[in-house]
């Protein structure tokens, strides 16, 4: 059941009015799936941690002192720290993903957000990376390089830095590169990528989604796939000892990678490609 708040409070990192679905606790952010499932005036209230919340489903409004914004589905808004507002949640009820940033964090980032609420349909830079952010949160890529890509990416698009002006590959990127290749089994944070390249690691995260259109991440990833690519070749590896080897949390979470990069599961592919009389 929600909670029964008394107006005016602050809510602590992970309390909302809506009940919770799922969540996730990372290292810079708080990643929470809520859903309120009927009609719904919430008080005037304020967060002690900034945030971006992406409605996803539902009839939303927002805002403060009488005056609500619409938020229709697929809109990113986010909510600086200590900014009142109220909101309204309409008799279909609504579904939203929040990402809370975590105030320590920023602050060993150097990073500065914005003091007031700003909105994004999706002309903006906000809703893209959320996107992708709550994707990777539901295939429950937990702690991950690939999570962590978006995160900065987000910040990134909030902060309003100027993307890269680099008209072609800067060097370090090949370094980045260099021990993804030589580590793609380790557990890499987007910092260790960063001290690697010399750069802040939104930097990071915003020019290698540009020359490389995806996040060190999704690079990493797809080193891991062909690396168990190759092992299931060889009868004689259980799947659950490729997934180790190839640094996967475990098994269920290599087949969920590697179903969606190979469209198989894999099994399949072992079938498919291994001779019967090598299986036998």
């Amino acid at each position: 059941m929600p909670q029964s708040v008394q107006p005016g409070k602050i809510l602590r990192g992970g309390e909302f009015y809506s009940p919770v679905q799922a969540r996730l606790s990372a290292n810079d952010v708080v990643l929470s799936e809520l859903c309120q499932p009927v009609a719904r005036s919430v008080p005037r209230h304020e967060h002690e941690l900034a945030y971006v919340t992406i409605v996803l489903h539902g009839h939303y409004r927002e805002g403060d002192r009488g005056k609500l914004d619409d938020l229709p589905p697929l809109t990113a808004v986010f909510n600086p720290v200590g900014v009142a507002h109220s909101t309204v949640i309409g008799p279909a009820g609504a579904s939203m993903f929040t990402i809370e940033f975590r105030s320590d964090s920023l602050r060993e980032l150097g990073l500065r957000l914005p003091e007031r609420t700003t909105f994004d349909c999706g002309v903006g830079t906000m809703l893209w990376p959320g996107l992708r952010l709550f994707s990777s949160f539901k295939n429950q890529n937990s702690g991950s390089l690939m999570l962590e890509g978006h995160v900065f990416e987000l910040l990134g698009a909030i902060t309003r830095l100027e993307p890269s002006a680099e008209k072609t590959p800067p060097r370090w990127l090949k370094r980045v590169k260099d021990r993804l290749h030589a580590e793609f089994c380790e557990r890499l944070r987007m910092r260790d990528l960063a001290r690697e390249a010399g750069v802040h690691p939104v930097h990071l995260a915003r020019a290698f989604r540009r020359f490389e259109k995806r996040t060190p991440g999704e690079y990493q990833q797809h080193l891991q796939i062909r690396a168990a690519c190759d092992l299931l070749r060889k009868p004689e590896w259980p799947l659950a000892e490729i997934a180790a080897e190839c640094g996967f949390a475990d098994q269920s979470h290599f087949t969920r990678a590697f179903r969606r990069m190979a469209a198989t599961t894999p099994l399949r592919f072992r079938q498919a490609v291994v001779p019967k009389t090598a299986a036998a």
